[in-house]
């Protein structure tokens, strides 16, 4: 049976439910596997499968930590050219840019470290999360223990960090995506070769979990507008203010919550006052999955309006200091901030909420404008507002939008059944590095559109 180690940078988090339920799945397959983050989660709230999850991780020590420091001069003592060989290699591949240099440099030691726990865990194979530093612990790991990884891409990760991405696809057994547009700009720089070990699986949502059996039947004319995500940039909220306001406005009456927590809240707080939309729009923060299933099921639309964030070095960004920026900028890729597949909208889809979004990155790959939600153009308040208040005045369009949404996630991001595709990849895989064989997935391989200019 193999033994699977799973690497993440921060874990769990409240947001990241996607990789938690995955990998709650991935271990009753493999249970010998094991749960490693390079840090403590720093989110209050957490779900309940995750606070489960989190009981059965293995937090790593610091790198200037006395663990991870002995590690490191065993590792060395007992085999310095390895040692050596594994350091320069990692070194030699981010030299172009010195920021991610100096940071990999300063993984090294953590990585050493899990090296050895791994090895005393009896791990043969290494798999992380996210394709930035997690991913080039996984690849130091690998080069220390020589036994095969992986990893799996997120978002916009390897589309803003490029540095060293050619050569972890290169040397990784195999990678998964979560969407068909990242496939789209790998093939930009990578061969065909190489492009055949990536796989798109998307997350998927619990269809258990979210049923449409759990919507409320309608006690009440009340319009209900739901939104959730973390209050950042790309999310598109002050877009969806803006429209709100165009919406109040025309006469119409509705209101509606933004749920969620980070950096733009008291741009928010300010629109919203400015906006005069104190007395119909309400942000409770922050809540589980549990208490966000009670939004799905009174709410009458879930809109989103998500936004590519183009990173600026000049501009002031709440998401990422200065030097992150620099250092995106230096990596040559393609410096945006953007959403793969909201979890969010697949959620929503799931208990049959009609859904609006944007016409951004990954997400005409879930939402097909007019036949199982509604697509606009991403900053256009006036476009938005003009969805909103059609799907919020006509219910034979949100019943046959908020069916086919359902008939969508049921045949392509239920969890379950794409899990089984990952396990399928797992098993193909053994001990041996090399450029795996396809693997038939039920999921779609096609390229995502391309990317709006």
């Amino acid at each position: 049976m193999k033994r699977i180690a799973f690497i993440m940078s921060t874990f769990p988090t409240l947001t990241e439910t996607f990789v938690a339920g995955e990998i709650k799945l991935l271990k009753s397959r493999f249970p010998q596997s094991k749960i490693y983050s390079l840090r403590p989660p720093f989110d209050e709230i957490l779900h309940a499968e995750s606070r489960e999850l989190m009981k059965q991780t293995t937090y790593l020590p610091s790198s200037l930590s006395a663990a991870s420091l002995k590690s490191n001069l065993r590792s060395l003592l007992r085999s310095p050219l390895r040692y050596l060989r594994a350091l320069m290699y990692v070194l030699s591949h981010t030299i172009a840019n010195p920021l991610h240099m100096l940071k990999t440099l300063y993984l090294f030691p953590q990585a050493v470290h899990l090296a050895s726990l791994l090895k005393n865990d009896g791990i043969d194979h290494a798999h992380s999360h996210w394709a930035g530093y997690p991913t080039t612990t996984a690849l130091i790991v690998s080069q220390l223990n020589e036994i095969p990884f992986s990893f799996t891409s997120h978002a916009c990760d390897m589309s803003m960090m490029k540095t060293m991405m050619a050569e972890k696809v290169r040397k990784a057994a195999f990678v998964v995506t979560c969407t068909a547009d990242n496939i789209r700009y790998l093939s930009t720089f990578l061969p065909r070769e190489q492009l055949r070990k990536v796989r798109v699986n998307y997350h998927g949502s619990n269809l258990e979990k979210f049923h449409p059996n759990l919507r409320c039947p309608k006690v009440t004319s009340a319009k209900l507008i739901l939104s959730c995500a973390d209050l950042h940039e790309r999310k598109g909220f002050p877009y969806l203010l803006r429209a709100l306001a165009l919406l109040k406005d025309k006469g119409e009456e509705f209101y509606c919550f933004i749920i969620g927590e980070g950096p733009q809240r008291p741009l928010l707080e300010k629109m919203i006052a400015e906006l005069g939309l104190g007395n119909c729009v309400e942000m409770p923060g922050a809540v589980t999955q549990e208490a966000l299933i009670g939004y799905y099921s009174l709410c009458t639309i879930f809109v989103l309006p998500c936004v590519h964030q183009h990173l600026q070095f000049f501009r002031k960004n709440v998401d990422l200091d200065r030097y992150k920026i620099l250092e995106c900028k230096l990596s040559g890729g393609e410096a945006i901030q953007k959403d793969g597949i909201p979890n969010v909208l697949v959620e929503a889809m799931a208990m049959k909420v009609p859904v609006i979004s944007t016409k951004i990155a990954a997400i005409p790959e879930l939402i097909k404008n007019g036949e199982n939600g509604l697509l606009v153009h991403e900053r256009n308040p006036d476009e938005l507002c003009t969805a909103i208040q059609l799907l919020l005045g006509d219910s034979d369009l949100r019943f046959k939008l908020g069916e086919n949404g359902y008939r969508t996630v049921y045949e392509k991001f239920d969890r379950g059944k794409n899990i089984e595709d990952l396990v399928e990849i797992f098993c193909q895989h053994g001990s041996s590095h090399g450029v795996p064989e396809e693997v038939p997935l039920r999921i779609m391989k096609e390229q995502a559109p391309s990317r709006p200019v």
